[in-house]
C-alpha cells in the first residue's frame, strides 16, 4: 500500500474560536502524534482527507503529510466529525516507522453465498472488523473470507481463516467471526420433503410393477 500525499499548513494558534474561523477558510484543524517527541499541529484541506480516502479505499490508508519541507508517513488516529453533516471537524494522525508493525483494526469481507442461505439461513457478522499486526505497507484493506461452504449453525473462528502475506493477529483461535444463523426447521422440512419425494417414487415404481404383473 503506497502512501498519499497531502500538503498541510503548520499553526501556532489554538482554541475554539481560532478553529470555527480556520473551519469557515476551508481547512480545519489536525494534530500529529510521534512516539518520545512533541506533537505537531497543523491545518489540513478536509477535502484532500476525503479524496485521498476514496482513492485508497481503505480506513488505514498511509498519508504523508507534508509540514515546512518535512514529511510525516501517518496513520489516522481519531478523526472528529459533525454529528448531523458528518463533515470532518479534527483529525488526528499518528506517524508511522514503514519498517515497523503496528496493530489496527481491519474491516471484514465476505464473499461467495453461504450454502445454508438455501435453506433459509443467513449470514451474521459476528465482528466487522480483525485486529491486525503488519509492517505498514503490508496493511490490507479488508480480509476477505469465503463463506460458501457454511451450512446453518456453523460459525467460521480465527482459527479457520488465513491472513494475508506479512500479516498476524492476536485475537484467541476460539473467537467468532462469522455465524449462519437460521431455524433448524427449514432443514427438517427440506429433509421431510425429500424423503417424501423419494416414497412417492418407490409407490409409482410398485404401482407400475403391479400394473405390469396384472397386465
Amino acid at each position: 500500500m503506497e502512501a498519499i500525499s497531502v500538503g498541510t499548513q503548520s499553526r501556532t494558534d489554538f482554541g475554539k474560536g481560532w478553529a470555527r474561523k480556520l473551519r469557515r477558510s476551508g481547512m480545519i484543524p489536525a494534530v500529529i502524534y510521534r512516539a518520545g517527541t512533541e506533537a505537531t499541529h497543523i491545518a489540513v484541506d478536509p477535502h484532500l482527507l476525503r479524496y485521498a480516502f476514496n482513492q485508497a479505499d481503505n480506513p488505514n490508508v498511509l498519508i504523508n503529510l507534508e509540514v515546512e519541507g518535512k514529511s510525516y508517513t501517518c496513520l489516522v488516529k481519531d478523526a472528529e466529525k459533525h454529528p448531523v453533516t458528518r463533515a470532518l471537524l479534527h483529525v488526528d494522525f499518528y506517524e508511522v516507522d514503514t519498517d515497523t508493525p503496528v496493530t489496527v483494526e481491519v474491516p471484514i469481507a465476505t464473499t461467495g453465498k453461504a450454502a445454508g442461505e438455501t435453506l433459509g439461513g443467513r449470514v451474521r457478522l459476528e465482528r466487522r472488523t480483525i485486529r491486525i499486526t503488519a509492517k505498514p505497507g503490508d496493511i490490507p484493506k479488508n480480509v476477505t473470507l469465503d463463506i460458501s461452504p457454511m451450512q446453518v449453525d456453523d460459525v467460521l473462528t480465527v482459527a479457520e481463516i488465513s491472513l494475508p502475506d506479512g500479516c498476524a493477529t492476536d485475537l484467541d483461535d476460539s473467537v467468532n467471526l462469522l455465524a449462519c444463523i437460521g431455524k433448524r426447521a427449514a432443514i427438517v422440512e427440506t429433509a421431510e420433503a425429500e424423503v417424501e419425494d423419494a416414497e412417492g417414487a418407490d409407490e409409482e415404481a410398485g404401482e407400475s410393477a403391479d400394473e405390469n404383473e396384472e397386465g
